[in-house]
């Protein structure tokens, strides 16, 4: 890849990581929640989901999409369908779930699910769909794919939105120790899970 292609991309890269989706907003939330550390397990999920993402479009799915739209409205429901459940589940908190002590948030938390969920947070984010089926054709020739290629691809992605991931998640676990009553952080959970419900309701409808 030449240079200013690379450098054409790392532009658009950091242009959707940057730009408020469901990645930035479950990274806000889970470093609320648990601080920076904990979080660091969601985001190791959604740079899975995403790898996942950027593969399958590389290697087929992009093509199926285009011959078959009906696999794009299948993904499209069950984006929708996981974020407001998601955002459900965060509106339906309690106070003792999302407590600031760190006994409470010890019993709370799962390495696993933190992963779990933030795989298919980014597996099933339609925005990001719809930006790579734009953006593949833009930077890589799929007619003479190469595997350096769709490394380089991969990893710049992987790279700029892991940065910024991690930018929001400081800036949530700051916006945290501001936050020390459960209560206020209770209702910024509220806020974050009806986000998510119309992120979901919104790209699940346009």
């Amino acid at each position: 890849m030449e240079l200013t292609v690379w450098i054409g991309l790392l532009a658009s890269a950091l242009f959707i990581s940057v730009s408020p989706g469901p990645g930035a907003i479950f990274s806000i939330s889970q470093g609320t929640q648990y601080g920076f550390k904990r979080a660091l397990f969601s985001l190791v999920g959604l740079q899975l989901g995403l790898i996942s993402q950027i593969l399958f479009l590389l290697f087929g799915l992009g093509v199926l999409i285009n011959q078959f739209p009906s696999i794009f409205i299948i993904i499209k429901i069950l984006g929708m369908v996981y974020l407001i459940a998601l955002g459900i589940m965060q509106c339906l908190k309690k106070v003792e779930q999302i407590s600031t002590s760190k006994d409470n948030k010890h019993l709370a938390f799962s390495p696993f699910k933190a992963v779990l969920q933030g795989f298919f947070v980014n597996l099933t984010n339609i925005k990001g769909t719809v930006f790579f089926l734009a953006l593949i054709p833009l930077f890589i020739d799929l007619t003479t794919l190469k595997l350096s290629t769709c490394v380089i691809f991969t990893a710049t992605l992987i790279a700029v939105d892991l940065i910024v991931m991690m930018g929001y998640v400081t800036l949530a676990e700051i916006s945290k120790n501001l936050l020390a009553d459960p209560k206020k952080i209770l209702w910024q959970n509220r806020l974050t899970g009806s986000t998510l419900i119309l992120v979901g309701l919104v790209m699940g409808t346009t």
